[in-house]
């Protein structure tokens, strides 16, 4: 009985569990849902592969390569299996430990304690002998014997101030963190993949721009020529056009250059070699023309946006961590109880070593507990409320972040549409105005300098929409990003059996925080 109420005592001890429990800061969010266009359920499930509403096949495979062979998003996935390796670590330390061990050894006692050494090894006649004799065994020589033994040793730490267990949630917390880091760089990687190819088919197209114009003007300057070596126009007309020219010709090779480092950026985001980025990389052909705008933009109410973006959850998982690493420094100042016990045999003799008579058996305990430190667990438990203090702040900047990024997305996507559609009727009016400024000047209603005009206002205004066109892309790709989009709440990087670490910490906030209260009444 007495038994028993002492195994109900340790028990109950056990159940105590120091440290504050996770709860989620309150963050005032907005009321209403972002302001986007509502999409069906069919569109929301798109959002986790988003970028293929752009229906380019090449920019899919650009993703697919990125995905797969993206050394940010590697060096992510190993940090998630060392997670994932300490997670086993911190559980494997809540259970005991159970070891085997065999030993066979010979020994010779010494000359001084030969009498003595063999009636310890169990050799009662030579201990008499040896008595009996007194310093005449000290001359007689030592003794030799074997010994040999087998055994089965358990030890166990009893968790009874929570130590392990907040030790344990601190690992579940931190693997989550990588895992959720994991995916938020995957959507990085992605964005990134976007955003450079937009711009990689902007300056091809402003290169074809560019090379058409320097054909079309080349043209004009040989006719200006020989219109000029009749007498039709001036000198100053023909160095007009040739300015003209090389104008265009000037702003190709900074366009090539961009574009290469664009494609060099791409090959290093897909996870190219070395020696294929030396070789320069291709990107398949394409155009603004085989890329498709999404007609419909997701919408994401306030506090659903908390649960979606892969960097917020990260942020507060690493919260969670913080949080538990308070228990853990909390539980240093309380004793430890350690448990071992041991069954086995021993023997002189290798024939004799499981006869019932060699069994050994062996059950103790210890208690350690601290008593001078000179500050050292106190500085430590000031450091886990330090930075559990600063893992809140990080993720309330997290969140504010994601909010004002939402915020800039949807602007810009607004705003790039109203440019587009503005550059476009600017390019259709510096395409009539440059007929009708030809008509003019061949008929002699008006000056040179005014199809100069039009054609420099035309030139740059085709380049200009292709950036507008890149821009209303980037906004696109940014608004998705912003959203959560490419992600799910359950993240891709869990391993399939960590499915309940990921729901324990989504219903955290609403557990019963008693056995705290408690926990906090006991070491106060």
């Amino acid at each position: 009985m007495r038994k028993a109420i002492l195994l109900l005592a340790m028990a109950g001890l056990s159940a105590c569990t120091l440290g504050p429990d996770y709860e989620r800061p309150a963050i005032d969010l907005p009321d209403s849902a972002l302001d986007s266009t509502l999409l069906s359920k069919n569109q929301q499930d798109a959002m986790a592969y988003w970028w293929t509403r752009y229906r380019d096949p090449v920019l899919n495979e650009l993703i697919d390569d990125a995905l797969d062979d993206n050394l940010d998003v590697a060096l992510q996935a190993a940090r998630l299996r060392q997670a994932r390796a300490e997670l086993g670590l911190a559980n494997a330390n809540l259970y005991p430990s159970i070891s085997a061990q065999a030993q066979a050894a010979r020994q010779k006692t010494s000359y001084l304690g030969s009498g003595g050494g063999a009636g310890g090894a169990g050799g009662g006649s030579s201990a008499g002998a040896g008595g009996a004799s007194g310093g005449s065994s000290s001359r007689a020589g030592g003794q030799r014997f074997d010994y040999f033994s087998v055994a089965a040793t358990l030890s166990y730490e009893l968790d009874l101030f929570g130590g392990l267990r907040r030790a344990s949630e601190q690992a579940r917390g931190l693997l989550l963190s990588s895992a959720y880091t994991r995916d938020s760089i995957r959507l990085g990687v992605v964005s990134d993949v976007v955003s450079n190819y937009m711009s990689l088919r902007a300056l091809e197209r402003q290169i074809r721009v560019t090379t058409d114009t320097i054909a079309t003007r080349k043209k004009g300057l040989d006719l200006d020529r020989l219109r000029y070596k009749y007498g039709a126009i001036n000198k100053l007309t023909l160095l007009q056009t040739r300015s003209l020219l090389e104008t265009a010709r000037a702003q190709l090779p900074p366009l090539k250059q961009r574009a290469s480092e664009l494609r060099s950026s791409l090959a290093v985001l897909t996870g190219r070699s070395p020696r294929e980025i030396m070789a320069g990389g291709t990107v398949a052909p394409g155009d603004f023309k085989d890329v498709h705008l999404p007609e419909d933009l997701p919408v994401v109410m306030p506090s659903l946006l908390v649960e979606r973006r892969p960097d917020i959850r990260a942020a507060e998982a690493s919260l969670i961590a913080s949080n538990a690493n308070i228990g853990v420094a909390k539980a240093r100042f309380f004793p430890t109880f350690n448990l071992s016990a041991m069954i086995g045999t021993e023997a002189l003799a290798i024939d004799d070593l499981f006869e019932p008579f060699s069994e050994t058996q062996s059950v103790s305990g210890a208690i350690t507990a601290p008593i001078l430190d000179f500050g050292r667990r106190q500085a430590q438990y000031d450091t886990a409320i330090a930075r559990r203090d600063a893992a809140e702040i990080m993720y309330r900047q997290t969140v504010r972040q994601a909010f004002s990024e939402v915020r800039d997305a949807l602007v810009a996507v607004n705003l790039t549409d109203q440019r587009l559609e503005s550059v476009q009727r600017q390019v259709n009016a510096y395409q009539e105005t440059l007929k009708l400024a030809r008509i003019r000047y061949d008929v002699g209603r008006t000056a040179f300098f005014d199809v100069l005009d039009a054609q420099r206002q035309l030139f740059n205004s085709q380049l200009d929409l292709a950036e507008a066109i890149r821009d209303r892309f980037t906004a696109t790709a940014n608004l998705f990003k912003a959203l959560g989009g490419g992600w799910t709440q359950n993240s891709d990087s869990l391993p399939p059996g960590l499915e309940a670490v990921q729901q324990r910490y989504k219903s955290s906030a609403s557990e019963d925080r008693s056995d705290e209260r408690s926990a906090q009444h006991v070491s106060e």
